[in-house]
């Protein structure tokens, strides 16, 4: 591979449309991989995040295990939920793990 072969610029945090925020992420759930996007008028939360996971792959909240670089993320308690995911060090383009079992939603 050379070395002068230019690379892709890296993915902003998040992308600002109009009034809204859009945040790109990549979800491996089992052997399933799937890219999501949070729509949201500011920073996106926790919460956020579980109700897009919920609605996408019919996992319930309270059932959730979000996992992000080897670590998992807390976003079932509620003093958490609110937290903006790039307290976390999560953007846009960033990768997931979801584990959880498929409700009846």
């Amino acid at each position: 591979m050379n070395d002068q072969t230019p690379r892709k610029n890296e993915l902003p945090p998040t992308k600002a449309s109009g009034n809204h925020l859009y945040t790109k992420l990549q979800v491996h759930f089992g052997g399933d991989v799937q890219d999501i996007v949070l729509k949201s008028e500011k920073e996106p939360t926790c919460n956020e995040l579980g109700q897009v996971l919920q609605e996408v792959f019919r996992i319930p909240l309270a059932e959730q295990l979000v996992y992000f670089r080897g670590q998992r993320l807390h976003h079932n308690n509620s003093s958490a939920g609110n937290r903006p995911l790039t307290r976390y060090g999560i953007f846009s383009g960033n990768t997931i793990i979801l584990v959880g079992k498929r409700g009846l939603l």
